[in-house]
C-alpha cells in the first residue's frame, strides 16, 4: 500500500508501481490525500486503474488532518466504484475522530456498491467499531496491527472470532509495513477457533476476491 505523501519511506505511488511492474505476485494499492496535489494524483490513479497497475486506493485520515467524509473524497469513492476496486482506510491509533466508525457507516450507506476496507478495526475500540459497522456488508476488516497488542489478546481474539463466525468473508489478513510483526499476525489467526476453510478465507481467499487478484492475474 503506497503512501499518500510524495516523499515517504513507504514509497509513493509512482515508486511502488515502478518497483513492482514486473512482479506477478505483488499488487499495489495507491495512496491519495485531499491535502496533497489531489486532482493530479486522482488523474494518475485513474490512469493506473485503466492500465491495471493498481488494485485499490488507500486513504490515511488521522495520519493526515482530514475526515473520511470530506466532500473532496467523493470523486475517489466514485472512481473506485467505477473500476470495482476497494478503498482501504487507516483507522484508530492517532486522531481517531477523523476515521470514526460512524463515518464508515455513513459512506457505506451512501455508496452500497463501494467496497471499503477498515484497516485496524479502529484500534483499540475494535468491538465498538464492529458493532457500528457490522450491518454494512460492503465494509471489510483488515486485522493489521492487532497482533501487536500483547496485553489484550483475549479481547482481540474474541472480537475477531465473532466476525469470523458472523461475517467470515469480510475479515482480511494484514501485516502493515513498518509497524507489525507478520508472524504474530499469522499466530493470531491460527489461534482463532474457526474451521480450516474460514482460516483460508482470512489468510488469502477474501483478499483475492476483494481486490480482484485472480482477475488481474488473468
Amino acid at each position: 500500500m503506497a503512501d499518500s505523501e510524495l516523499q515517504s519511506a513507504i514509497g509513493n505511488n509512482e515508486e511502488c508501481v515502478n518497483l513492482f511492474s514486473d512482479c506477478d505476485n505483488v499488487f499495489v494499492v495507491a495512496g491519495i490525500s485531499p491535502l496533497i496535489d489531489f486532482q493530479n494524483n486522482l488523474n494518475r490513479i485513474e490512469n493506473y486503474l485503466c492500465q491495471k497497475k493498481i488494485v485499490g486506493v488507500k486513504l490515511y485520515p488521522g495520519h493526515e488532518q482530514f475526515y473520511l467524509n470530506d466532500p473532496r473524497l467523493e470523486s475517489v469513492f466514485l472512481l473506485c466504484e467505477a473500476f470495482d476496486v476497494p478503498v482501504a482506510v487507516h483507522t484508530g491509533w492517532d486522531n481517531p475522530h477523523f476515521n470514526a466508525p460512524a463515518l464508515f457507516a455513513d459512506i457505506a450507506g451512501k455508496h452500497p456498491k463501494l467496497k471499503i476496507v477498515n484497516c485496524h478495526l479502529w484500534y483499540p475500540k475494535i468491538d465498538y467499531c464492529y458493532e457500528v459497522t457490522r450491518d454494512y456488508q460492503n465494509i471489510y476488516y483488515d486485522i493489521s496491527s492487532l497482533a501487536d497488542d500483547k496485553g489484550n489478546k483475549s479481547k482481540i481474539t474474541e472480537v475477531l472470532h465473532r466476525i469470523a463466525n458472523e461475517n467470515p468473508h469480510r475479515l482480511i489478513f494484514g501485516s502493515d509495513y513498518g509497524m507489525c510483526d507478520p508472524m504474530a499476525h499469522i499466530e493470531l489467526v491460527d489461534r482463532l477457533p474457526v474451521s480450516d476453510e474460514t482460516r483460508e478465507m482470512i489468510f488469502y481467499k477474501n483478499a483475492v476476491g476483494l481486490y480482484g487478484l485472480s482477475r488481474i492475474n488473468g
